[in-house]
């Protein structure tokens, strides 16, 4: 359902993407009780001094460093929903790459230099397929699980894998219990 684009001049270790996108897959699948299975993280690492990246119309050497997201939008999930996700997505980024948090009279936290995180931004998906299921609309997952569960369950039985993965989530988290109870 979601992908996250995570573009990045500073070189990431394995480790680093790896607690990144564990926490922005934990971060989304929580704020909006979606499974994990469907929270796609991508790293795509980038070239300051190619001079493609510009501010202001001026070319950005240094520090490019972002994080897009595509996600489903509707009512039930507000600004100030993903404005809180942003915040913690940043935080997250900051943890990851061992820079402390910026202090109250701070923007960015200090010494975070080339590790500076420009952006964390969301943009609205009209619509998508996802393993071979059409995503419902943001708020309508209720139904959609219900609806989906039995070829759910059967390709889980059959192929296994994510799907079996999926299953297994329900089972252990709660909040994910409570949508086909």
């Amino acid at each position: 359902m979601p992908l996250y684009e995570v573009h990045h001049s500073h070189a990431l270790t394995e480790s680093q993407r790896v607690e990144l996108a564990g926490a922005i897959t934990r971060l989304h699948a929580t704020t909006f009780t979606t499974p994990s299975i469907f929270v796609h993280v991508r790293f795509i690492h980038e070239d300051p001094s190619d001079g493609s990246y510009f501010i202001a119309g001026t070319p950005r050497h240094t520090s490019l460093n972002s994080i897009i997201a595509h996600v489903r939008t509707s009512p039930a999930r507000t600004k100030a929903d993903f404005d809180q996700l942003a915040q913690r997505i940043e935080e997250a980024w900051y943890h990851a790459l061992g820079v402390g948090p910026a202090s109250s009279d701070e923007l960015v936290p200090s010494g975070a230099g080339e590790k500076k995180l420009i952006a964390v931004a969301f943009f609205p998906m009209l619509t998508a397929r996802e393993l071979g299921l059409t995503i419902p609309e943001a708020g309508k997952e209720v139904e959609w699980f219900k609806e989906q569960l039995p070829l759910i369950k059967k390709t889980a039985d059959s192929q296994g894998g994510d799907f079996a993965h999926m299953l297994n989530e329900f089972k252990e988290r709660e909040d994910l219990r409570k949508l086909l109870a």
